[in-house]
């Protein structure tokens, strides 16, 4: 089962990356809880729930950013949990400064959707934040 999580996830990261924002919803549970790490420079914590989640990718996201991208380098399987490596690039639409950034993110599936993600600055933190072991 834990191999078909890292294919779901997999396939979100797919959906962003060609600007299909429905298809990533599809893999994201209703009552989600996103915690990205570029959400306090859009005035974001926690993004909770699909339709938050929806305006998020929609308007938030490109409120902050001309250009956004969030590239995944890596795919780990810890079971229920998937560690990505993605490198987020984009170019802030007031300053027009340009972030190249890799994290660490934790994305939680349970029944077949994401039902949690969080990123941290790196992949220790991140292991260590939700008790896993590599």
């Amino acid at each position: 089962m834990s191999q078909e999580n890292v294919e779901i996830v997999r396939r979100g990261y797919e959906a962003f990356a060609r600007g299909d924002i429905e298809g990533l919803l599809d893999l994201i549970d209703s009552d989600a809880q996103w915690a990205p790490a570029i959400g306090p420079m859009l005035g974001v914590d926690v993004v909770r729930g699909k339709d938050a989640l929806r305006r998020f990718f929609t308007e938030d996201l490109f409120k902050g950013f001309d250009e956004f991208t969030a590239d995944p380098l890596s795919f780990e399987d810890f079971g229920d949990k998937v560690l990505v490596q993605p490198r987020y690039t984009g170019r802030g639409k007031s300053s027009g400064l340009e972030i190249d950034q890799t994290f660490a993110t934790i994305l939680t599936v349970r029944d077949g959707k994401v039902a949690a993600m969080r990123d941290y600055w790196t992949k220790s933190e991140a292991l260590e934040a939700e008790g896993l072991e590599e």
